[in-house]
């Protein structure tokens, strides 16, 4: 199974598959609401879900600040290029792309938790509320802008809700 998008970029079933089963593996409740998604929108979510938990798992991966730091430049530059459908050979970064691909996906919120994750390498626990409500804001905010912009293209192209008042 390939996932197309408008702009053609396709997604191998290879990358789809890993993706589903990091999600499954290590989220299994975003696992579940994914599977409840429409299908059309499933692989961008899955996509999402697993550059979550790629990124979120950077700080724990190695004990050297400046290792983890390479890394989100790394990532940095995977999203840019996966953005522009030219991800490099990583399946994560080639689902990206495929939900790319469908339009709609800021690169801003991406940034915003790649700059948040790293953070978290020189962080143990946030000073104060407010910082605490940044970080998740910048993560968890960042990728449910992301999840709802993947679903607003299918809202866009299916019925519209009534009009309540």
């Amino acid at each position: 199974m390939l996932a197309r998008g408008r702009r053609g970029y396709q997604t191998s079933a290879k990358a789809l598959n890993y993706c589903v089963e990091l999600v499954q593996e290590r989220d299994v409740e975003r696992y579940l609401c994914n599977l409840s998604a429409p299908a059309a929108v499933r692989p961008a979510l899955f996509a999402l879900h697993a550059f979550n938990l790629e990124t979120a798992r950077v700080r724990s991966s190695t004990r050297e600040p400046q290792i983890a730091r390479m890394r989100f430049v790394w990532w940095r530059s995977t999203v840019t290029a996966a953005l522009r459908g030219e991800p490099p050979d990583n399946p994560v970064a080639q689902a990206l792309a495929g939900a790319a691909a469908g339009g709609g996906l800021t690169g801003r919120f991406f940034h915003q938790m790649l700059e948040a994750r790293e953070d978290d390498v020189d962080t143990t626990q946030p000073a104060d509320r407010a910082e605490l409500l940044r970080y998740c804001e910048r993560t968890a905010g960042s990728l449910l802008h992301l999840s709802l912009e993947a679903r607003a293209r299918e809202w866009e192209s299916g019925p519209r809700f009534a009009e309540s008042g």
